[in-house]
């Protein structure tokens, strides 16, 4: 295998890219997904049309399937409406994601099949799941259970075609807060998950929550108030007039703090309703939060739980709140506090009050998107799989406004399924608009480029896109592998000639192509490259191969993200596509590999035959192989032995699609011939795709040291044509 010469970087990225890249998330913070994004399923209708998704559930909870057209009845203001277009959606459903397959009636994937139709087989739609974490009103105990839990999501529930992200009202996880399918990268956002809780944290025997603030200087809760003050001049041994000046001085800190938090949390929450809006499909938004108060009175709060409903409707996010508290105690009883004894009872009256003011907007939030609320409850992880099981599949139906009102989104829609009482139909307050209609007023059609003054500027906002850009499709692979001067990041970029426009003003009819990369970590971007393709015509014609270059980073270990842009100088059309990799420190001496690196050959080639040597692979940008085609891919083994003697290492190779195993490569020891440096072990291997069937598969490959059982894996995502 071959690779340009390594040679040191010649640019780094200005600073607005660094800027665009890496600024701290804010309430208006929009999130940057990872390149490779789920298929389009939201149906494109025409722009007189809306859409409507709902989710049909029969007495038990469980997903009712198979259901058509004709069944379903749509009401607008309580008129009926013909239905103009229907589309059931099926994605991938938590059982899916195990690799295991239920029955259609099992209560573990809350599916009910109204017919006697097969169950069906699992497809290649992902999921787009958040989770975002309102880490300014979690306790610390519940912020603890919550990574817990989220750690052990990413182990056990992520689907083989799933896009997740961890996003935080307080920005805490920074640059890890994106779109990805990337374990590791979701693996260190969840740890930065920290305390943050802005509200005020008294140690002292008389705790005012925000509500009891409310209750206090909104409500004017006499009882309460008397309380406080009383429990207040015996900590502090002083007098009432003092205590209660103490106690208003508190409760005006405590309702400012909770406003302003509170508005901080339905911000970031509206951001990321907003960012979200380029992806297609539905997205599933889990909100763990301690709850908090709307209360109308205190501030605007429930205006913008309004306009984050909306919001969601316009991009298609269904919310599912979660209360970390679980099931709710009497703090009062607390032997440890120690308290001021509650001889009138207000303090444990206020305590049922408090419970339902702060769950309500999680109520609202789940009512209004067709989510659900998960309250009083204590396991995080039946929530997930309930919440995922429930979005599996939907129904979308699109269907004619009529009148400003209903074009507006304040129409009610109801969703009936005829002659079906017992069915339960959960469906959002408010319909999808159409994608142009759902877009950000305030973003221009050609997106960060059309805000630019200049080709540089068009480049560098490109790269900093929020998503990858498509006007002018460009395609990244990205792999590491030792070298003498330290790891290597290799990253070959594609753009099908057939896409390119040839300068009209050119003499020579060719066309020139611009592209900026970047490495970017924490600290900002570590190296970075820029080049010009000068592309002859011969590689624009429709039947000609793709352009394909290459380009060498030398990087320390750690955890990057890689972005590319392309700009055509012709017309102006900009790509991008951004990839994660994991960058291992193999000075620790522990057993490592290298990335995967894929590519393909006609069975014509070699015959039946597979290679026994290490041959050179010509690494496949896309990852896409036809099924005529053999698979090969090669990788390295680092580390394998600690001394002197032969390593001792197995090789275990498999295909898979949604965890489960589709073919297997028999176990092989790695050879130890093919090379000097015991330190660097090539290992290579191929494989017929001739049974499988189109699709997204996984390639995995481990590698055993056979004396100290240390085990080494990589995986890599292909798509069989």
């Amino acid at each position: 295998m071959t690779f340009p010469k390594i040679s040191a970087p010649r640019l780094f990225v200005v600073a607005t890219a660094v800027i665009c890249l890496m600024l701290p998330f804010t309430p208006a913070y929009a999130q940057r997904p990872e390149s490779q994004l789920p298929s389009d399923d939201v149906v494109r209708v025409r722009t007189e049309l809306v859409q409507t998704d709902v989710t049909v559930l029969d007495h038990h909870g469980r997903l009712v399937d198979g259901l058509g057209r004709e069944q379903f009845e749509l009401r607008v203001d309580d008129k009926a409406r013909s239905i103009s277009f229907f589309e059931p959606v099926t994605l991938q459903t938590f059982d899916d994601a195990k690799g295991t397959t239920a029955p259609a009636t099992n209560p573990r994937t809350t599916r009910t099949e109204t017919n006697t139709q097969p169950a069906r087989a699992p497809h290649d739609r992902g999921r787009v799941v958040f989770f975002f974490i309102d880490d300014l009103h979690l306790s610390s105990d519940n912020l603890i259970r919550t990574r817990k839990a989220i750690l052990q999501f990413i182990d056990s529930s992520i689907g083989q075609n799933d896009q997740v992200a961890i996003v935080s009202t307080s920005g805490q996880i920074g640059f890890l807060q994106q779109l990805t399918d990337n374990r590791a990268v979701l693996r260190e956002a969840a740890q930065r998950l920290n305390y943050r809780r802005s509200l005020e944290t008294y140690a002292g025997k008389v705790p005012i929550s925000e509500y009891d603030a409310a209750q206090v200087s909104e409500h004017f809760n006499r009882e309460l108030f008397a309380y406080l003050v009383a429990a207040t001049a015996s900590e502090f041994q002083t007098d009432a007039l003092t205590a209660a000046n103490m106690v208003i001085n508190r409760v005006h800190q405590i309702g400012a703090q909770s406003r302003t938090t509170t508005i901080n949390t339905l911000s970031a929450l509206m951001g990321l309703m907003r960012s979200s809006a380029q992806l297609p499909g539905r997205k599933i938004v889990f909100f763990v939060t301690d709850g908090f108060i709307a209360d109308p009175r205190v501030s605007n709060i429930s205006e913008m739980l309004r306009e984050v409903t909306k919001a969601a409707a316009q991009v298609g996010a269904v919310v599912y709140p979660m209360d970390a508290r679980g099931v709710f105690s009497d703090t009062t009883t607390d032997a440890s506090r120690n308290g001021y004894p509650d001889y009138t009872g207000s303090v444990s009256r206020n305590l049922l009050g408090e419970t339902e003011a702060t769950q309500e907007p999680l109520q609202i939030l789940a009512t209004e998107t067709g989510g659900r609320a998960f309250i009083n409850s204590n396991s995080f992880q039946d929530n997930f799989a309930r919440a995922l099981d429930e979005s599996s599949g939907y129904y979308l139906l699109a269907w004619r406004p009529e009148g400003t009102v209903e074009l507006s989104g304040k129409a009610r829609v109801t969703v009936g399924i005829k002659g079906r009482p017992d069915l339960k139909v959960r469906v959002r307050r408010g319909f999808l608009e159409p994608p142009t209609r759902s877009a950000s007023k305030d973003a221009p059609t050609g997106g960060p480029a059309a805000r630019s003054t200049g080709p540089d500027d068009e480049l560098r906002a490109t790269l900093g896109s929020l998503y990858p850009l498509r006007s002018l499709p460009v395609a990244l692979s990205v792999g590491y592998m030792n070298s003498a001067k330290g790891p290597v990041l290799l990253a070959s970029m594609q753009i099908d000639g057939a896409a390119l426009r040839a300068d009209p003003a050119a003499e020579v009819r060719k066309t020139e192509v611009d592209v900026l990369g970047v490495a970017i970590d924490d600290r900002g971007p570590l190296s970075s490259f820029k080049q010009r393709l000068a592309i002859e015509p011969d590689s624009m014609s429709s039947d000609a191969r793709p352009v394909i270059w290459n380009q060498q980073l030398l990087l320390v270990p750690g955890l990057y993200q890689v972005r590319v842009a392309v700009r055509e100088r012709s017309s102006g059309r900009t790509g991008s596509a951004m990839q994660w990799i994991e960058v291992p420190d193999l000075s620790t001496g522990r057993l490592s590999m290298s990335s995967l690196f894929l590519g393909n050959r006609k069975p014509s080639e070699a015959g039946e035959k597979f290679a026994t040597a290490p041959r050179p692979v010509m690494v496949d940008v896309e990852h896409r192989f036809a099924r005529t085609s053999v698979l090969r891919f090669q990788t390295y083994i680092y580390n394998a032995t600690s001394d002197a003697s032969d390593p001792d290492v197995s090789i275990e190779a498999r295909v898979m699609r949604f965890s489960t195993p589709i073919v297997v490569l028999p176990p092989a020891r790695l050879p130890t011939d093919t090379t000097t440096d015991r330190s660097s072990l090539p290992y290579w291997a191929e494989m017929s795709l001739a049974k499988l069937p189109p699709g997204n598969y996984v390639l995995e490959v481990a590698a055993t040291n056979r004396k100290t059982k240390a085990v080494a894996l990589q995986q890599a995502n292909f798509i069989v044509e």
